[in-house]
């Protein structure tokens, strides 16, 4: 699953049918794109994530549910 960045550094991940939401669960997300393109129409600095912001975002997907519990 690709993951991208917008300026604002803010993770989105492309879903099987193209679209982006802010978890890489489409049912429990509450921000998103139709598609990357229309994710860069709106910010033309977001960009695909690199392997470090990655590891960040699951890091934090990580800590985030065992703080749930």
């Amino acid at each position: 699953m690709k993951m991208y960045i917008t300026s604002d550094s803010w993770p989105f991940y492309e879903q099987r049918d193209g679209s982006l939401t802010d978890t890489p669960d489409p049912a429990v997300s509450d921000l998103g794109w139709d598609s990357v393109e229309q994710m860069m129409e709106w910010d033309e600095d977001a960009r695909e994530a690199t392997l470090a912001e990655r590891k960040w975002a699951a890091r934090c997907r990580y800590n985030a549910r065992y703080e749930e519990v």
